[in-house]
Formats: structure tokens, sequence, C-alpha cells
């Protein structure tokens, strides 16, 4: 084989390796109640999905696999206000630099809480820590719970965290912080809140877990 044929096929070789599988993320409303579920990328337009209970809907991205800045929030009063809610974020392939990519996902609950979430990778081939680990949060009894400085707000009904918009932590965030570790209770918590996992690995969102 000729040398300009083998370098031919190794860069093909190389362009293969770097396209990952198919994937994507489904989202299941485990609730006893229907649910208005959104999600969004960057600042396109956002879908809107109505799931029964027990209901779910798959997001697929397509040959290329790419979702930056996805967001996924539901609630149950209609209210399509992302900051208002459980908010689970994802940057599905992440640019790594020199062609390599990978994804990152979290849950936030820098703005509120509404709903209880889980996210899990599907079948990753390795878990260790904050590497396509599982991150979830439920926090029951809302009402008792959201005290001063944060506040409920609408139908639904949501623990606004008045403090969560901060870069440091306060009496406030760390509310939220002990009842959801893994979640991010302030903006710049990230040394226990944000996962990573292999580029190409398909997700679960899972929302009353």
């Amino acid at each position: 084989m000729s040398r300009a044929l083998l370098a031919t096929a190794a860069s093909l070789l190389v362009l293969l390796a770097a396209q990952p599988a198919l994937a994507g993320i489904n989202i299941q409303n485990k609730c006893s109640f229907p649910l208005m579920v959104w999600a969004s990328s960057g600042s396109n337009p956002k879908s809107t999905y109505y799931l029964k209970p027990g209901a779910q809907q798959y997001l697929d991205f397509g040959r290329a696999n790419l979702w930056p800045a996805g967001r996924i929030w539901a609630s149950k009063s209609n209210n399509s206000d992302a900051s208002r809610t459980t908010l689970v974020e994802f940057n599905i392939g992440g640019d790594m630099g020199n062609g390599r990519r990978q994804d990152f996902y979290d849950i936030s609950l820098v703005r509120a809480y509404n709903h209880p979430v889980c996210v899990s990778p599907i079948n990753p081939e390795k878990v260790d820590g904050l590497w396509c680990g599982s991150p979830s949060c439920s926090i029951r009894g809302l009402f008792d719970f959201c005290k001063a400085p944060n506040h409920l707000f609408g139908k639904d009904p949501a623990c606004i965290n008045k403090d969560g918009p901060g870069t440091v932590p306060t009496a406030g965030t760390r509310t939220f912080k002990a009842r959801c570790p893994k979640a991010f209770s302030y903006a710049a918590d990230y040394a226990t809140s944000i996962y990573s996992c292999k580029w190409g690995t398909n997700y679960n969102v899972a929302f009353c877990f």
C-alpha cells in the first residue's frame, strides 16, 4: 500500500474515532401528576413537551451529537420560566481542544427548586465520583424548608434561592446544599456539582425519581 493511501486510511481512522455513537437524553415523568417539560440549547427556541405520569420524551441530537448550553426544566403549573424551577444543564460534546470532546452536566438550584430530579448516564464504561456519576436532588417538606432569605413563589410552588446567583456561599445557599449536596447551590459551586462523561453517552433525566 502506498504512503498516500496509508496516510488517508490513518486520517479516516482518526475521524471515525472522533465521532461518537449516536446518543441523546431520555426525559421521564415519574411524578404522580402531569408535567410540562421544556428543553433548550443556547439561544435557540425552547421545545415544549406535555408528559403524563409515566410518560417519557427522547431528545435526539442527530449525527453531530452536539447540544451546547442545554437546559431541561419542568413545571406542573405551565410556568415556562426556567429561573423558577429545578434546572438540569448539559453541554453535550463540549470542546476540549485538539479535536477532543466531552459531555458535562449538572443540576442547578442557583435560581430555585420546584421538583425532584435525577440525572443518570446510561451504561457508562466507568463511574468514579464526578466522572459519569448520577446527581440527584429531592427536597421534601418544601413549605417548612423554604425560609428567609429564600421564599416560595407561584402555584407549583418553587423555593427561590435568593443568594444563588452570587459567587460565594451564604446561609441561604447552604440550606440548599445541605439537602442536595450534588447540586449547584450558588453560581460558583463547581467543586462538588459539575459532572462529566464520555462524549456519545446516553442520559436519563427523571423527575420525581
